[in-house]
This record gives C-alpha cells, sequence and structure tokens, in this order.
C-alpha cells in the first residue's frame, strides 16, 4: 500500500488525473469544496516534479480538461462545437498561472513568500479572467462553495475572489507541510481555515435578511421549449397571451413587479414593435412593472451609429442585444442590454481587434452576434425602489452586479433560460452560484428562469422559495428591499488588486534576480 502510494505521489499522470477528478467533483450537484485545496495539493506536487514550467502546464492540462468536462460537459448541449472549444481553451488558459508559479519558484525559495505568490497568481489569473473577451468565471474557486454558503459569508467583504486566495493560500502550506512535516504550516493552514469559516459561522446566524421596506413581486416560470422554432408556437402572441393570463392570475394590486425570464418574448423587437405595445399597455393596466427578457433591435441614425453594426437591406445600421426589457406604469420602456456575453455562443470574442487587423472582405458588423451594453441599467419598482435584472451569464460576474447597487438597487433579478442544458448540472449550478451573489450584495436576489430553477435567495444565501426544473409555474412573494452598501459592493474585487501586485513584485524579482545571475555568468566565462 506504501509503495502504491509513493508511486501515485511521484507520478505526474496519476496526480493530474486525480486532481481533475477532485476538482470536477468540488462544483454543484457535488457539496464537496474542500477537495479544491486537496487538488491544489496534488498540482503543487507536480509543478515540484516536472523540470521546466512547459512540463507542469501539459499534465496539468490534462488535469484541468478532466476538471472542466466533469463539471462543464453540459456546455456541449448548446452547442457541441462551441462547448468542445470552450472546454479545451479554458483548460489551457488554466495552465498559465501554473506556469508562472514554476518560473516563481525557482527564484523565490521561500516558502512563506511563495505561499503568497502562488496565491496571487491564481487570484490574480481569475481576476484577469473575468475581465477579457474569452472571460468564463464560472469555474472561480469561490463557486465551489455555493451549495454551503454559511462557511463563506465573509465573501460579504472580499467577493467570492477573496476565498480563491484563500484557498489556495491553504493549499500551499499544506502542500509544505506534507513534504516536509514541518508543524509551524501544518498549524497556520488549520488555524488559516478555521477562523474565515468561524467568523463565516457567527456572521450566519447574525446576518439581518428582515426589512421595513418589501416589494411585491410575481415570478413566472413559462416552461418553453427552447429547442423548438418559436417554442413550438405558431405565432409569438399566442405565448405571450398565454403568460400574460398566467401574470395575471396572481398580481394583485399591490404588486410592483412581473418578472418573466429570459426569451419570454419569443421574436426580437424593438421599441415601437406590436408586442411591446401590448406590454406598454399591460403594464399601465396593472399599474406594475413588468421586466421581460428578449432580443432588442436598436435603430441608429447613419451619423451616429457604432462603429460595428448590422444593417438592414435598405443599408440602415442597427444592433441587436440580448436585454431585459422593463416596461413601466406611465407607458415608457427602459432597456438593460446585457454585458457579459457567452464567448463564441452570443459573441465573437475580440471582433473589434480582429476588425482592425482584417478591415477588408468581413462584414465584422454582421458577424460580431449580439452587441455589447455598457450601462449597470436599473429599473424602478416604486418611488425610491429599484431592481437590476441581470440576464443569465451576467450573474457570474460579481464585480459587474456590485455596479448595479451602486447605482440604487434594492433588490438583484436574474432573468435566465437555463433549459438549454436539458437535466444536466448546468442549471443546476448557475441556481446555486446566485446563493454567493445575495451574500456579497446584501440583497434578495428573484430569479425567473424559463424552465427553473427560479427563486427567492435571500442576503445570507438561503434558499426562501425555488421551483421545480422544467414545470410550467408561477409564485407570487413579498421580497424584503435594502439599502445598505456591504464592504464589497464598495470596494469591488480588492483582493484580486493586491493579488496582482503580489505576483508582479514576484515576477519583477525573478526576472531581475535571473538577469544579474546571467550578467555574472557571463563575465565569468569573459574573465576566463
Amino acid at each position: 500500500m506504501k509503495n502504491m502510494l509513493l508511486r501515485f505521489w511521484n507520478n505526474r499522470l496519476s496526480l493530474a488525473v486525480a486532481a481533475g477528478i477532485l476538482l470536477g467533483l468540488s462544483y454543484p450537484p457535488f457539496p464537496f469544496p474542500f477537495f479544491v485545496p486537496a487538488a491544489f495539493i496534488l498540482l503543487f506536487r507536480i509543478i515540484d516534479l516536472s523540470p521546466t514550467a512547459r512540463s507542469a502546464a501539459f499534465y496539468t492540462w490534462i488535469g484541468f480538461m478532466l476538471w472542466n468536462i466533469i463539471a462543464t460537459y453540459w456546455l456541449m448541449y448548446a452547442t457541441l462545437i462551441g462547448g468542445i472549444l470552450a472546454i479545451l481553451a479554458n483548460s489551457a488558459v488554466m495552465t498559465v498561472p501554473i506556469a508562472f508559479i514554476h518560473y516563481l519558484k525557482r527564484h523565490i525559495k521561500s516558502v512563506t513568500l511563495m505561499t503568497f505568490v502562488s496565491a496571487g497568481a491564481w487570484t490574480a489569473y481569475e481576476y484577469f479572467h473575468y475581465r477579457w473577451d474569452l472571460a468564463w468565471p464560472w469555474l472561480s474557486l469561490g463557486n465551489a462553495f455555493s451549495m454551503t454558503p454559511q462557511l463563506v459569508e465573509f465573501i460579504v467583504w472580499t467577493g467570492t475572489i477573496g476565498i480563491t486566495f484563500w484557498i489556495v493560500f491553504i493549499s500551499y502550506l499544506l502542500y509544505h507541510f506534507f513534504i516536509t512535516d514541518n508543524k509551524w504550516m501544518g498549524w497556520s493552514a488549520l488555524i488559516l481555515t478555521l477562523i474565515p469559516i468561524g467568523i463565516s459561522l457567527i456572521t450566519f446566524r447574525h446576518i439581518d435578511i428582515h426589512s421595513k421596506k418589501s416589494a411585491q413581486v410575481v415570478i413566472v416560470q413559462p416552461n418553453y421549449n427552447s429547442y423548438l422554432d418559436m417554442s413550438g408556437y405558431s405565432n409569438p402572441y399566442t405565448p405571450l397571451q398565454e403568460i400574460l393570463r398566467q401574470s395575471d392570475s396572481l398580481r394583485t394590486d399591490s404588486t410592483r413587479l412581473v418578472l418573466w425570464p429570459e426569451n419570454a418574448i419569443q421574436v426580437g423587437v424593438d421599441a415601437t414593435s406590436p408586442i411591446t405595445e401590448i406590454l406598454r399597455d399591460s403594464s399601465k393596466a396593472w399599474n406594475t412593472t413588468i421586466i421581460s427578457g428578449s432580443a432588442f433591435f436598436q435603430f441608429y441614425n447613419p451619423s451616429k451609429a457604432p462603429e460595428l453594426t448590422h444593417k438592414t437591406g435598405s443599408g440602415r445600421p442597427y444592433n441587436i442585444y440580448n436585454a431585459a426589457l422593463a416596461f413601466m406604469p406611465d407607458g415608457t420602456l427602459r432597456v438593460y442590454r446585457k454585458d457579459k456575453l457567452v464567448p463564441l455562443v452570443e459573441r465573437v470574442p475580440f471582433v473589434r481587434i480582429l476588425s482592425k487587423i482584417i478591415p477588408f472582405g468581413v462584414d465584422w458588423g454582421d458577424m460580431q452576434g449580439f452587441a455589447r451594453g455598457k450601462k449597470a441599467t436599473v429599473f424602478k419598482i416604486g418611488p425610491n425602489e429599484k431592481v437590476s435584472a441581470v440576464v443569465c451569464y451576467d450573474s457570474v460576474f460579481p464585480d459587474w452586479n456590485r455596479r448595479f447597487v451602486l447605482n440604487g438597487a434594492n433588490l438583484i433579478s436574474v432573468i435566465t433560460n437555463d433549459g438549454w442544458w436539458g437535466y444536466t448540472s448546468g442549471y443546476f449550478q448557475h441556481f446555486e452560484y446566485a446563493r454567493l451573489l445575495s451574500i456579497e450584495m446584501h440583497r434578495y436576489v428573484i430569479r425567473s428562469a424559463n424552465n427553473g430553477i427560479s427563486s427567492v435567495i435571500a442576503p445570507d444565501g438561503q434558499i426562501i422559495k425555488r421551483t421545480q426544473y422544467w414545470t410550467r409555474t408561477a409564485f407570487r412573494h413579498d421580497v424584503p428591499l435594502f439599502r445598505d452598501q456591504t464592504f464589497y459592493v464598495r470596494h469591488g474585487d480588492w483582493p484580486g488588486r493586491i493579488a496582482i501586485v503580489i505576483f508582479l513584485l514576484a515576477l519583477a524579482f525573478s526576472i531581475g534576480k535571473q538577469i544579474i545571475h546571467r550578467k555574472a555568468k557571463a563575465s565569468a566565462t569573459t574573465i576566463k
């Protein structure tokens, strides 16, 4: 048995496979978040066993592929080729911090410093991965704790990116405890594990989830079949009338908001479409704000059009947005244009750069897919009450969501269509991740998902109400409203910014040390 463990401990392929499986089983629907530090211990072992950064990256890439396949195989249900490419690309990107850690470890001999540097390198990677055109924060390490929010209530100060730094830091200490039997490192890892959890458990018992002010909302789950053209209807008006009747059956004179999911409107609309007028009239008649997801066409005056646009047959420029439309009781229409678009599926990555590099022969305006919004628009649902309406993928970007709260949102709503993924872990993960969002913002999160899971989630991450998946249903709920701003809302991903400083200082030190070594070696050769 001892020999088997020793062979495993010294075999990079076995370590990579085991790390990938542990990481894959750390995410919903599996409630095993502490498999993450176990996996990182194995990854640090691969780094130590690898003679070059390239070989460390290669073996960890195998593990990262397993991680991505186990946790996000469901991507291929929406688009087979796109899902495969996303898994391959994301696995490759994950090897970048591994290669850097390998390089830095050659020049920084202090274990204490390397503990900070390793945590800084991976956290800096996540910080950047949230912010470029190939962003895929779905597998950020913090999301592994979404099913156990009571253990990480400290994200009210650090955001989920703080979990990342914490976990990698502890993992590095544990790894060196195992290889050196240094009891100081073992005790340090234990204390640094228990203190944040203890603070979180105490905080969990005292988080205020009640408020003097509340808003009555109706959340609708129409359960349209997204795999059928126009959800199987012969026209867009029949499903519209169905969802209106479904909403009307539950609303009261006190209802402030009726929330529909992404793609609730079966066709793209603009500000003057007949469907738009029907919903304006309904909002007026009910004296209630209606928020619905839809593809939204925005037409431009040619002299004021953005650089990249589609064109009508007559040459008029326009763009298509994946949008949340808010029909207000006073007859106005307000629009939130989705900012965080799924790479390849919703928008061509780096399309603006590509249009500069290849300016001729390709209509990049037509190729771009959805246009990207830039404003964190909030909608009024009362005299001093506002709600955000983030669309699907938007909801897994904490730093983006905090902007809505800074803009006055007392309530966060998520409209989504998770039916693209069928009965997989995809829809369940998306639902669970909203629990972390509620803690970070100290806001109730309400979800309207086309096929489910629609829900009400309290500011401590606990589920107040939820629906079953793939069921047509709706419910009414009085949701408390909050005005306070958490430390995280005010300061954003500050652990990520600190991690970047740590990483850059370590990189500068290592490069400087390498240059000095090369000059000394060259001088010695010249003297000889």
